[in-house]
């Protein structure tokens, strides 16, 4: 099967200079991930046949895929190894908001700025363009906290405003939610899948999820997860001074519930139909084997090239693990209520 399928064309462009023929390739890119990765090698097998030219540590970079842009940032390790046989070059990095994830911001206090405005005020020293695709609105009384990172900082507001922060493979960073788009592909057992697994999982859940604010009146909202089976609360203080307190306790329902509902599967190629697997796509799996027969987002692909050939590992999560919006109950012949995740009731006191 995989011999028939076009094999995708992976080149690493540094300072103008491409380079291809790679022998070992793995890129891979999710939703909640804001920094996608690769590692590419290629090995000289023969005395005299071309390796790539030294490659600068820190370079910027383009990986592209039959010339799309799939990661855009710089090179972090360059390793070299040889005997007696062979010549091997391996070249990884990470996408430009890598230095979001890795850096401190100054201290910050912005008062009736948007999220993509605070974004952009701690982004743009790195160089990093902002894309906010979901126009949420003010986060009041905003200040940095000491130790945090810039991903850290962006993450407990776009927590609270129940939005996502990924990457599109141009090195942005991109505020965004939950999509709506469907893939062209059913992830079906003993069809287009070799590999499969899943994690089904009540560890990490609460039957209650309590946040109170840090506001003087700390004003606080409870969310009840009904597929709990136990008496199990959980108490959370809100991240910011700021009205989110309702959000991030569904948020922390939601996920939980998407955490420990999730499967993984391996298929032949890199090709979600024309196009490449991606994150944030809704996928309709029918797999009898983990009793799943339901539509779930991707949250992270992998792209991989080894002995075995061209392969992708796609993991999903239920679509609700990444909104806030209430878990209901979904019963019928396609989507098993215990699968589907649990009722959500909100209240405020």
């Amino acid at each position: 099967m995989a011999d028939k399928m076009k094999k995708p064309d992976v080149r690493l462009e540094i300072n103008g200079m491409k380079y291809g023929g790679w022998t070992k390739i793995s890129i891979r890119r999710g939703i909640g991930q804001v920094a996608g990765t690769f590692e590419l090698s290629i090995t000289e097998r023969w005395p005299g046949q071309p390796i790539p030219a030294k490659i600068e540590l820190g370079a910027s970079c383009v990986v592209t895929v039959d010339g799309a842009p799939v990661i855009t940032g710089y090179v972090d390790d360059v390793a070299p190894s040889y005997n007696a046989a062979s010549h091997t070059v391996s070249v990884t990095g990470r996408d430009k908001t890598c230095d979001l994830v890795d850096c401190w911001p100054p201290s910050t206090q912005l008062k009736g700025a948007t999220l993509a405005a605070v974004a952009r005020s701690l982004a743009a020293p790195f160089g990093i363009e902002v894309v906010d695709e979901t126009g949420v609105g003010v986060v009041p009384g905003f200040k940095t906290n000491p130790g945090d990172t810039v991903f850290e900082t962006l993450e407990q507001l776009a927590r609270a405003k129940g939005v996502l922060l990924t990457t599109d493979g141009r090195g942005r960073l991109v505020i965004c939610r939950a999509s709506k788009k469907k893939a062209a592909t059913v992830l079906e057992l003993g069809k287009n899948v070799f590999e499969g697994k899943g994690k089904f999982s009540m560890r990490d859940r609460f039957s209650s999820v309590t946040v109170i604010g840090q506001t003087a009146s700390q004003q606080k909202t409870v969310v009840t997860d009904a597929a709990v089976p136990r008496h199990r609360p959980l108490v959370l203080v809100a991240d910011q001074e700021h009205q989110g307190a309702n959000k991030r306790a569904q948020w922390e329902v939601n996920v939980r519930y998407g955490k420990g509902n999730q499967a993984t599967y391996t298929v032949y190629g890199w090709k979600d139909g024309d196009a490449l697997w991606t994150p944030n796509v809704l996928v309709r799996i029918v797999d009898p084997f983990m009793g799943l027969e339901a539509t779930w987002l991707v949250g992270s692909v992998g792209w991989t090239l080894d002995e075995r050939g061209y392969r992708s590992e796609i993991t999903l999560n239920p679509p609700e693990a990444f909104d806030v919006e209430p878990v209901s109950p979904k019963k019928g012949k396609k989507d098993k209520e215990t699968l589907r995740g649990p009722g959500a009731d909100t209240k405020e006191s």
